[in-house]
């Protein structure tokens, strides 16, 4: 059976599928008033009124139900199916109405147009089951093997150029008092001035247990260069991302040409509001082992039968479970299930081989890194805690679904990955398929799988950069299905398309913006970079750094010095605490860093319980709008007293 006829089968149960869970959706909403409420404290500013309604929970099961249920309806009808195939058009056409009855349904006045429209929603999926068009078969691949010439030096040079900057000072400074980049790097490496500290232990590193060690290590003196160090990190893995994305969509696609005009669309849209590479999350620096990742585990798909290449990809994912623990459950997931499917499901012994790897490995590393204190069950649970926090906390509100830019990664992208699931699923169960095929195919499940987990997180947010960080593997998975779908079109045609194609993403990038997130995007936003690209066509001005590190001088430094020993934890009140501790190589107290923009109020309770000094910057009392500064200034007017005031910054100890 051809690939676009097994497309075309997938679809069809995919949007099947959809339909059934966005019956339920409406359901729900219906019932919503008389379900237990689920109100998470925590203040995102994304319509959190609406969640006293409860529909975080009508949410959740719509997109958990469908992502469960579209991969396994569409690995079912490839299993079942013989002759019939069904329509893309028409699938496309379902989708839509679906698309269209959820928007209605959010309105209680549009209600019943909601539910005339999935009836014929539901007309088209009848339709669509007696649907057979006639696909030219697609070319066989073995005869494409993967080449790197000369040529290639301008696909990454032009990406060089476009994403590193010619001044990394003026990038950093403007990003001034952003939190993200301290509370991903630069506060869990502080703790490495202290020997002995363990994360989840003595203090919380909310992304990976890891982050902080690597970082420490070249985090370099003082807090400029750290700010500096982060940024440039983020540059360095966005570039290395991204370089391999393309050589991976140059191998799947067949083009130079198409694969970097992808990667660069992707790297653009990566660019949002007027300061750039500050947040870790909204840049592929979550995941830097993505692409080598899913290459281990299609190389694989090629020989199931030798573990070698499952140890490496084991391997790839301990590593993301200690970089970005999120991240790293991904990977384990994907990874077991294609272990499983891979040699014909159930294969236990590939599966014990994955999982055991992976978890010993990681184990190994946090023994080396931390000593056997990692071994306990509070180290554990503080890992995998934050995922709790974050996944109760994003868009606790209605599905917000407008026939704008963000409708892409609301639907047709999650449904091609789901397509790919199951369609991959039932051919790595066919030992007809060629190595290159395999292994292909094994790619893709992988890139789908990841895919659609990533995106599960931000489906009901307005327009962020992170979306489009996520939907990296499923673009790479959707630009080869739309090569094999047109891979026998005439050439002219093909070309045509393609820069029609090219057309409309350049305009995308010039005017993609949200209503309500309405910041500089794209290429707007872009034009602000001072990337070498820019640097002959773009004065810039000199970066100024925050006021409030001035106040970090050489005095305030040795006032913390000459109070603390070199190895001593050091509480610092202070809006930039980190900076303080950074520049007199000391560890934090604070159980959480920066502590004055702690998102659980037990961090505070903790590290102000424990304290019997600490070292406060008067500044904090002129921004008393902060609730944690609040909280701080409550207990240094109870419990401390002032002993020693040097330069910004006053000693206290707590009263006898």
């Amino acid at each position: 059976m051809d690939r676009a006829r097994e497309c075309s089968i997938a679809a069809r149960a995919v949007v099947a599928a959809l339909l059934g869970c966005a019956a339920v959706y409406l359901a729900l909403l219906l019932l919503k008033d008389h379900l237990p409420a689920f109100q998470w404290n925590f203040d995102d500013g994304f319509d959190l009124t609406a969640a006293q309604k409860n529909c975080d929970l009508c949410k959740k099961a719509f997109y958990g139900s469908f992502f469960l249920s579209a991969p396994i309806a569409a690995a079912a009808a490839l299993y079942a199916s013989h002759r019939s195939s069904g329509s893309l058009l028409l699938s496309a056409l379902t989708a839509f109405l679906v698309y269209l009855a959820i928007d209605f349904a959010n309105d209680r006045g549009n209600f019943p147009f909601a539910v005339v429209i999935l009836g014929i929603a539901a007309v088209t999926v009848e339709l669509n089951r007696r649907a057979n068009p006639s696909f030219s078969p697609a070319r066989s691949s073995a005869g494409f093997p993967f080449r790197v010439g000369l040529i290639d030096l301008l696909p990454i040079a032009f990406l060089a150029l476009l994403l590193i900057p010619s001044d990394l000072e003026r990038v950093t400074s403007v990003v001034r008092d952003e939190a993200h980049k301290v509370s991903y790097f630069i506060g869990p490496a502080l703790y490495g001035y202290a020997p002995g500290l363990v994360p989840g232990l003595d203090y919380h590193s909310h992304y990976g247990p890891a982050l902080g060690w690597f970082f420490h290590l070249i985090m370099g003196d003082g807090w400029k260069s750290a700010a500096m160090r982060v940024v440039g990190l983020n540059i360095a893995i966005t570039l290395a991302t991204y370089i391999q994305a393309y050589f991976l969509l140059t191998y799947l696609v067949r083009s130079r040409l198409a694969a970097i005009g992808i990667v660069s669309a992707l790297a653009v849209l990566a660019f949002s509001t007027a300061n750039h590479f500050y947040s870790p999350s909204a840049y592929p620096t979550r995941f830097p082992l993505l692409i080598v990742f899913v290459l281990a585990i299609g190389l694989h798909c090629v020989a199931p039968r030798r573990p070698g290449w499952l140890i490496v990809s084991a391997v790839f994912c301990a590593l993301s479970l200690l970089w970005q623990t999120e991240i790293g459950l991904f990977f384990l997931v994907t990874g077991t299930f294609v272990a499983a499917v891979a040699s014909g499901f159930p294969d236990y012994r590939n599966v014990a081989v994955f999982v055991g790897t992976s978890i010993a490995t990681a184990m190994l590393i946090c023994l080396l890194l931390f000593g056997s204190r990692a071994l306990s069950l509070t180290f554990l649970i503080e890992c995998f805690r934050p995922l709790v926090l974050y996944g109760t906390g994003w868009g606790s509100a209605p599905i917000k679904w407008f026939l704008r830019w963000s409708m892409i990664y609301n639907l047709p992208l999650q449904i091609v990955g789901c397509v790919t699931i199951g369609w991959a699923t039932i051919r790595l169960s066919r030992p007809s398929d060629s190595a290159r095929d395999r292994f292909v195919t094994g790619v893709l499940l992988a890139l789908s799988m990841i895919g659609v987990a990533l995106m599960i997180k931000w489906v009901n947010r307005t327009l962020d950069a992170v979306w489009h960080q996520n939907a990296l593997p499923l673009v790479i998975v959707a630009a080869w299905w739309a090569n094999q779908l047109t891979i026998e079109w005439r050439p002219t045609f093909r070309r045509a398309l393609g820069a029609l194609s090219a057309v409309a993403a350049v305009l995308a990038l010039l005017f993609v913006q949200d209503i309500y997130n309405p910041h500089l995007y794209g290429l707007r936003s872009y034009a602000n970079y001072p990337s070498l690209l820019n640097w002959p066509f773009v004065s810039t001005t000199p970066g100024t750094w925050q006021e409030d590190f001035g106040r970090i001088t050489e005095t305030e430094t040795k006032f913390i010095q000459d109070n603390t020993k070199s190895d001593e934890r050091v509480l610092v009140i202070a809006m930039m605490d980190w900076a303080y501790l950074a520049q007199a190589h000391r560890a934090p107290q604070a159980y959480f860093m920066p502590l004055l923009v702690a998102f659980d109020a037990q961090f505070m309770d903790r590290t102000m319980s424990n304290a019997n000094r600490l070292f406060y910057d008067d500044i904090v009392a002129r921004r008393s709008d902060n609730p944690r500064i609040r909280e701080a200034m409550a207990w240094i007017n109870r419990d401390f007293v002032a002993v020693e005031t040097r330069g910004n910054l006053t000693l206290y100890e707590r009263r006898k």
